[in-house]
């Protein structure tokens, strides 16, 4: 029950100009929740996908 539950852990990777971590994420039933890596930007969004076009050739990595 409790893993069922559980939101889902991702990234937010930009392959601009190399790999990096630009935001953590939690997936949760009734959207998400979003940290930039240096904490300047918090989000709560509709779902995961809603912030990729904020990090510039983001792309999203489960957890």
């Amino acid at each position: 029950m409790v893993a069922e539950e559980a939101p889902r852990l991702f990234a937010v990777v930009e392959r601009v100009p190399e790999l990096r971590v630009a935001a953590w994420g939690l997936e949760f039933e009734d959207g998400a929740q979003v940290v930039s890596e240096d904490g300047s930007l918090r989000m709560g969004l509709q779902g995961p996908e809603s912030c990729l076009h904020l990090f510039k050739g983001s792309e999203l990595l489960w957890i």
